[in-house]
């Protein structure tokens, strides 16, 4: 590695998806201002061809690297083993994004635009996340912190695997459905907005979060990065800002895949009863963002 400090570190894990972490590197690679940008790939003990396929596609590009763990250690684990590696050789970066790799980056000028935010305005960005299967945004995961009622909906599904299942199956159905009245009724603001929580796909968090005592809560395997992410931002009195004007797509499901396993399942219950005991069962101590902001009680990308 050179002796340039990135503005952003990017961090993609990887787990037996090669082909879409090399659609991953190919639309990095076609963006303006790449080269303020530093890539780390972590493959996640795939045991198949990931790391040489990836390996062969990075060689010789300078703002790439990929760091094979030994372990799966599930997605921010991954991702927290990495940054913590590469600070320990590297000045944090103004930007440090964490996401899926079958992320695609269409706008060649993310980058640019992301360098025009200021860090230290918010605790994370999330950007405009079109999922391809719905072409809906993602974003907001969550708008306000999840009530009472809201915590015990999610337990009813996580109830039983089939309850999920049939969850799961139709849900993209069900967000088109949602998304289509909603706007109608009470549509988004357009612009940038304070809102609860971002989408696990694609987090960007900022240096002053890092600076303010913030960190990577690893603690689980899958699917609690947006309730954790969000609540430490919450008690650190730090925004997490909705940009549409950042914009990336999702192809989602190409790592665990499209129907739910009863592997997955698990790690579901077991990310959701960590984040309710370790935060969410905690009488918040902060404002929850009002209609004054910009923001309502409604779910996004969560349903």
């Amino acid at each position: 590695m050179s002796g340039r400090r990135p503005e952003a570190l990017i961090i993609t894990v990887n787990y037996r998806g090669a082909p879409a972490t090399l659609k991953f590197i190919e639309s990095f690679r076609r963006m303006e201002s790449r080269h303020k940008g530093h890539v780390i790939i972590v493959d996640n003990a795939s045991n198949d061809s990931s790391c040489q396929v990836i390996g062969e596609a990075i060689e010789g590009l300078e703002n790439f690297e990929l760091m094979a763990s030994p372990v799966n250690r599930g997605y921010f684990g991954g991702a927290n083993w990495a940054l913590l590696q590469y600070l320990g050789q590297r000045e944090r970066p103004d930007w440090v994004i964490i996401c899926n790799n079958d992320i695609s980056f269409h706008d060649p000028l993310f980058l640019v635009k992301l360098f025009e935010c200021d860090p230290d305005e918010a605790g994370m960005l999330a950007p405009a996340i079109t999922a391809e299967l719905t072409g809906i945004d993602c974003n907001p995961f969550l708008q306000q912190r999840p009530s009472r009622w809201q915590i015990q909906r999610y337990r009813f599904w996580l109830s039983h695997y089939y309850l999920m299942a049939f969850k799961q199956r139709f849900a993209p159905l069900v967000r088109i459905l949602r998304h289509t009245l909603r706007t109608r009724k009470d549509p988004l603001p357009a612009g940038r907005a304070a809102i609860y929580a971002a989408h696990g796909s694609f987090m960007i968090f900022s240096r002053n979060f890092f600076e303010q005592g913030g960190f990577i809560d690893d603690g689980f395997f899958l699917y609690a990065e947006e309730f954790c992410s969000a609540e430490i931002c919450c008690r650190l009195g730090l925004p997490v800002v909705h940009d549409p004007n950042l914009k990336v797509s999702h192809l989602a499901h190409q790592t665990v895949g499209r129907y739910l396993s009863r592997p997955i399942f698990r790690y579901q219950q077991e990310g959701f009863a960590y984040a309710l005991e370790k935060y969410l069962m905690e009488t918040p101590p902060w404002d929850a963002p009002s209609r004054e902001t910009g923001v309502s009680a409604t779910t996004s990308g969560a349903e």
